[in-house]
């Protein structure tokens, strides 16, 4: 089978001028579906003789990674459909008895078998392919990068800024150190921030301000209608297996697990956070902030979003700030959504059992933790199993 033109070189510049200059440079699908779902299927649909086939796909928690090495080397096409002629009757044959009814379609549907040709340069070859598969990976974001620190001074103002992970709540019983919350909590979360706004009522309490979930304990706590309607419009954070929203939080539908499970139908976790800080790169202007108490006035303060790279990243402001020149600040580092989290005496930050800031914060209920994603060691490992 003739994939590339003799013509066309291994590098991508080249190849994405042959492939636009030739009358026809035709290039396998199965490759990219190989790639794709040896990244989304369970080991268990693969036989153990398949393993050496399987290769670096299984062993790459990055699937975007996969992909742009297939669109760099386009030398590696005819070894990749050899392989997947082989995997891929393995899929059709197994997802059946796998119990995988959606994956079956989707190879049925949207993804043909055959080899196809096109006279478009291969990147948009591999947007499709995207597009095919966006109903079960967000490409938007990236929730398998390695969670590590950073410090950075931005506009005289000093953060520590903690990316990477899969990020999750923890609701805890009572209030806590995040230390001690991330050890109590029976996850292998390895950082995280103080969360949302809770009741000062009781000092043991940990009543939260607005609806909340949380994957830890799986349960949904409607807010207080009465301090529900005080909350119309700031953000609603949700948080799926693969995504993250901010969206303006409705008291009438979001009270309710059905209500938001309609925003997101696979969300995991929920709550209300104080503030928009930036929304689509830009920073908030200073009249989001209106009705948040001490938003104009200098504070440590404690934050989280998504980076302009899809990858989950918490913080804190180890110098005070106000709330419009953090925004500022976060769009400036790189953050393309960002929300207010409970600041002052609460703003605290923990990675690796130690906290991160140099005092002693005031013991919450509630943290935004980041879960490290398996390690192409552990997948190696499931993979030879």
């Amino acid at each position: 089978m003739t994939l590339i033109s003799k013509k066309c070189t291994a590098s991508y510049k080249s190849s994405n001028s042959c492939l636009q200059k030739q009358s026809r440079c035709v290039i396998a699908s199965n490759s990219l579906v190989v790639i794709i779902l040896s990244s989304l299927l369970p080991v268990s649909v693969f036989p153990k003789s398949s393993a050496s086939v399987i290769g670096s796909s299984t062993c790459n928690t990055n699937l975007s990674v996969q992909i742009a090495k297939l669109v760099d080397t386009p030398k590696q096409f005819p070894a990749l459909v050899k392989q997947s002629n082989l995997l891929l009757g393995y899929w059709v044959k197994n997802l059946s008895e796998a119990n995988l009814s959606g994956f079956q379609t989707l190879l049925a549907s949207a993804l043909p078998l055959n080899t196809v040709a096109i006279e478009k340069p291969l990147s948009l070859y591999t947007q499709v392919w995207k597009q095919a598969v966006s109903p079960l990976i967000n490409f938007d974001f990236n929730f398998n990068n390695p969670v590590q620190k950073t410090e950075t001074t931005i506009d005289k103002v000093s953060l520590i800024l903690i990316s990477g992970g899969k990020p999750i709540t923890i609701h805890a019983d009572s209030r806590y150190q995040v230390p001690e919350i991330l050890a109590r909590s029976g996850t292998n979360a390895v950082a995280a921030v103080d969360g949302t706004f809770f009741s000062l009522k009781y000092l043991n309490s940990n009543v939260i301000i607005g609806p909340v979930l949380s994957q830890v304990n799986n349960q949904f706590i409607p807010g207080n209608n009465g301090e529900n309607k005080k909350l119309a419009g700031r953000p609603l954070v949700l948080i799926s297996p693969r995504t993250a929203s901010f969206i303006p939080f409705d008291p009438a539908k979001h009270n309710t697990l059905a209500g938001v499970q309609e925003e997101m139908p696979d969300v995991t976790d929920a709550f209300v956070a104080g503030a928009f800080l930036v929304r689509k790169g830009q920073p908030s202007p200073a009249s989001i902030f209106e009705g948040l108490y001490g938003a104009d006035v200098a504070r440590h303060r404690a934050f989280w979003g998504i980076s302009q790279e899809g990858v989950p990243v918490i913080g804190v402001s180890t110098k005070p700030v106000d709330s419009v020149n953090l925004g500022i600040i976060l769009a400036k580092a790189g953050l393309q959504e960002a929300v207010m989290l409970d600041s002052g005496a609460s703003t605290s930050l923990a990675m690796e059992g130690r906290s991160l800031v140099g005092y002693i914060p005031r013991p919450v209920p509630h943290v935004v933790a980041l879960v490290p994603p398996l390690t192409s060691a552990t997948n190696c490992t499931l993979a030879s199993r």
